[in-house]
């Protein structure tokens, strides 16, 4: 396959991939540092901390974020002013409902989930969840304009700076404690916005032009995706908060240890849905089906390709593995981590299945697989932990995304006409034309000079 054909992947994808992962190795890498600093307990708690505020982080984004997207990538841009407008004020009133539902629920859930320092820990996130409005506002306009270089740099400001402060505290002799951390995160969220403004500032038109219409048909499509995300998020954390209810906020931190070593899997699955929703989008107001179809199939093998060798190595030393990120007392997960890895390579399949029924104009079969799918995984789950303890958690997720995955696969081959057969056949091309197309590169550069 020609360099020409990658060039849209590789110039989008280099910063969306490096801020991607610049995330994941500074969450490994606080890993490696809290779950030697901190008690079993406190990183369980810690962990469901990261899961809450996740959470909240997919509300904002799904109401907001894909139809800002689609709508400047399809709209005049007389009417860029009215849509920023309206993402703005709908951010702002996002936020503040869901500061008073954390203000009036968080007590009672930290109790449910046996995590008494939850409560308390969340109510330090509050000032981060007002700096969480510029800053999501900011990285919205960027995607827009499928410029990833300033969220790269903001999100590596704003990882970098709260895992910096962790480490400047334990060279100092300062204890490190969930207030301590959940500080140190709204100062990361500060930083982040700060220099995402600088890069966003370009694209911001200046003007204020509140347009109920354009408020609306932002609501009409974020809706869907909302109770979509919504319904994923349940479905990826419904196993910690199963076993924060029958076992223990210690179990927690065992369980959720693994899930950070899986999510790197995850990464490039990430990096190319938000390459591809743009992307997609355009195909399918132009009406090219078949190159949506290309896309997804193109994505997804490329996502095996990148992540099966990785996934092969954990699954053969996973003992080795915790022992490096996590110290000798998480050992005892190993077998939890493999099954993680396993079910992990449903993962790029199931979301650009999202990523393509979004751009498609399809929320609503989008919704309804996985809101269907979540409410399966959280009886799966329950039973499975109820019956089989921590293990039982991770084969009921398993279980729930292999079913998952079978719907996905019957509704893509009928509406866009994939097949797996393709998909498996540009992750073995994945190898060679990538090679290719860096060979490519680098003899330009030679013949340059």
């Amino acid at each position: 396959m020609s360099e020409q054909k990658y060039t849209y992947w590789l110039r989008s994808g280099i910063y969306s991939g490096l801020q991607k992962a610049a995330v994941l190795l500074f969450g490994i890498g606080s890993v490696l540092v809290l779950t030697r600093t901190l008690p079993i307990a406190d990183m369980g708690t810690w962990n469901l901390f990261l899961i809450f505020t996740a959470f909240i982080e997919v509300i904002r984004h799904s109401l907001i974020k894909n139809a800002v997207i689609k709508y400047l990538n399809t709209s005049d841009k007389a009417e860029h002013a009215a849509i920023h407008s309206a993402s703005f004020a709908l951010n702002c009133i996002t936020t503040l409902v869901i500061l008073l539902l954390i203000v009036a629920f968080i007590g009672p859930a930290g109790r449910l989930l046996k995590a008494p320092s939850l409560a308390g820990t969340m109510y330090w996130f509050l000032p981060g969840l007002l700096l969480l409005i510029p800053f999501s506002h900011f990285e919205w306009v960027q995607n827009s304009n499928a410029d990833f270089k300033g969220i790269f740099w903001a999100y590596l400001f704003r990882q970098g700076t709260a895992f910096g402060l962790i480490i400047i505290s334990l060279l100092a002799g300062v204890h490190i404690n969930l207030t301590l951390l959940a500080i140190y995160y709204n100062v990361g969220i500060l930083c982040g916005a700060l220099v995402s403004g600088l890069f966003a500032r370009k694209y911001l038109t200046g003007r204020t032009k509140i347009d109920l219409a354009w408020t609306r048909k932002l609501w009409h499509f974020g809706k869907y995706v909302f109770g979509t995300n919504i319904s994923a998020s349940v479905f990826r954390n419904t196993d910690q908060m199963v076993i924060s209810y029958y076992l223990s906020t210690a179990s927690v931190a065992l369980y959720g240890v693994c899930l950070r070593i899986s999510n790197l899997v995850d990464v490039p699955s990430q990096v190319l849905a938000d390459i591809l929703f743009p992307k997609s989008a355009q195909m399918m107001e132009n009406g090219n089906m078949e190159k949506v179809k290309f896309y997804y199939e193109k994505a997804v093998g490329a996502v095996l390709a990148i992540g099966l060798p990785v996934s092969l190595v954990v699954l053969l030393l996973p003992r080795l593995v915790l022992y490096i990120i996590a110290g000798p007392e998480y050992q005892v997960a190993a077998p939890i981590l493999q099954i993680t890895m396993l079910y992990g390579l449903f993962l790029p399949f199931i979301k650009q299945f999202g990523t393509i029924m979004d751009s498609i104009g399809l929320p609503k079969t989008n919704f309804a697989v996985t809101t269907i799918t979540a409410v399966c995984n959280i009886f799966i789950c329950w039973a499975f932990t109820r019956y089989f303890g921590l293990m039982g958690a991770a084969y009921g997720t398993m279980t729930s995304y292999g079913i998952c995955f079978l719907i996905t696969q019957v509704i893509l081959y009928r509406k866009i006409g994939s097949s797996l057969s393709n998909t498996f056949r540009h992750m073995i091309l994945f190898y060679p034309d990538i090679v290719s197309v860096l060979q490519q590169k680098i003899l330009l550069k030679w013949k340059a000079r």
